[in-house]
């Protein structure tokens, strides 16, 4: 589960890989369809890191390498899981010494793209674009990991951010519907509130939750071109200057005004979370690879486990950006440009993310798949609509993994603000606009 920003550490990684690719007077690699082609049965060894080491989720890794195994006996593959954090660390060390792993676990966005830009992972383009395996992903989650038209990263798992509610007390309140416009989320709010009870469980502790909600208000609020320019921190003196930004911000202080308890910048998103599974609040802003929490396996009480639905944030009138943006993001894998073995990497990945493994990852782990068609596959309730809902949304990549980093802190730094009515929006883009302008100023990518 993504629980804590992709950021973190990110300004190590950044410098690491600038002294990477500045340092070595690297020439672009050559990438042939040949690259990629095994000659003969598959064979050699592996080396793979990725951050799944949650006891709910390391078994089905483990089981995906056995059986590959199993299918090749000429294969062998050293798989190695380590946390959120430890992970961040270790790839930061691995990028500098040149020592990566065949394959390795990247976050969507500019996260991803730092790999590609230091020469540190293979351009997948030749086996991926136009090709049958490229086709069987979701368009989104394989635009996730493309940088100037060449894709770097097999995506795994597509992950995105919804209200999930409790349909028993919007019906005490006389909330007869999902919210369809971002005026009636706050309407509906209030009559929550009126009913005795806190309309959105937040909390934002550790400052990625409010980076979520302005992912999704951003996109919706500026139009999509603007939004990479600035994202990027190719904007110059004229970076985040739509009004859209102030707008973002001041959805967001409604929301928190209207919406949220007193205590949400003070708690954690987990603690707040309680109070929704427990009906002391009526709804959450949470993640679809959330949704096991809330199943009675997941931890959640019976009845809550039967009364919950979600629905995306509404449009909101006026908005000059997407009415269909929807943030989130997607996990995927690189394969490191030195490796050997790109082409039995490239086989197991493709492996990996088969139409029947991707269902198994479905039905075994919750998670929505980047591939095509396997939400049929769902047991967890909730998971086989949110594939189809989101199948006809924009993916709005995670502001913290998406803008730039000397971006990203004072947005969330700005956001935390905005949530305790410490400034105002005009305020909070202002200290965007300075993060922006330090970001065009000292770019390493031209």
């Amino acid at each position: 589960m993504r629980r804590t920003p992709a950021v973190v550490a990110g300004r190590l990684l950044a410098a690491l890989l600038t002294l990477v690719a500045a340092g070595c007077g690297q020439a672009p690699v050559r990438v042939t369809p040949n690259d990629f082609a095994l000659d003969g049965p598959p064979r050699g060894h592996l080396t793979i890191l990725e951050k799944w080491a949650d006891p709910e989720y390391a078994p089905y890794f483990k089981d995906v390498v056995r059986d590959y195994e199993r299918r090749n006996p000429g294969v062998t593959i050293d798989l190695q899981a380590v946390g959120d954090q430890p992970y961040k660390d270790r790839i930061a060390v691995l990028a500098a010494s040149r020592e990566l792993p065949d394959i390795y676990f990247s976050w969507p966005g500019r996260y991803a793209r730092k790999f590609a830009d230091g020469k540190l992972a293979a351009d997948l383009s030749a086996p991926l674009k136009n090709t049958g395996w490229g086709r069987t992903f979701e368009a989104d989650a394989l635009d996730a990991f493309t940088f100037d038209g060449r894709t770097y990263g097999v995506p795994l798992d597509v992950d995105a951010k919804v209200f999930a509610y409790n349909t028993e007390i919007f019906a005490k309140a006389g909330v007869r519907r999902a919210p369809r416009t971002f005026p009636e989320l706050l309407t509906a709010c209030d009559r929550i509130s009126e009913a005795g009870y806190t309309p959105l469980a937040f909390g934002n502790q550790y400052g990625w939750p409010a980076g979520h909600l302005l992912t999704q208000f951003n996109a919706m609020e500026v139009p999509a071109g603007v939004l990479a320019r600035d994202y990027d921190g190719d904007g110059g003196g004229s970076a985040f200057t739509h009004p859209g930004y102030e707008r973002a911000f001041e959805d967001l202080g409604q929301l928190a005004s209207r919406c949220m308890g007193p205590s949400g910048t003070s708690v954690s998103h987990e603690s707040a979370q309680t109070r929704l599974l427990y009906g002391k609040a009526a709804m959450q802003y949470l993640e679809t690879l959330e949704f096991s929490y809330l199943s009675t396996k997941g931890g959640a009480p019976g009845t809550f486990a039967k009364s919950w639905d979600f629905f995306t944030m509404p449009a909101i009138p006026g908005a000059a950006g997407s009415p269909r943006a929807v943030a989130g993001g997607a996990d995927g894998l690189l394969v490191a440009n030195s490796s050997p073995n790109k082409p039995l990497a490239v086989d197991f990945l493709k492996y990996l993310t088969s139409r029947d493994q991707a269902r198994k990852m479905v039905r075994d782990l919750g998670w929505l798949s980047a591939v095509k068609g396997t939400a049929d596959a769902a047991r967890l309730k909730g998971l086989s609509k949110a594939q189809h809902t989101l199948a006809d949304r924009d993916m709005a990549l995670w502001l913290d993994t998406r803008a730039d980093d000397k971006i990203v802190n004072p947005y969330l730094s700005a956001a935390e603000a905005v949530l305790g009515g410490r400034t105002t929006a005009a305020q909070a883009v202002r200290q965007v606009r300075e993060g922006a302008r330090q970001a065009h100023r000292f770019r390493v990518r031209d």
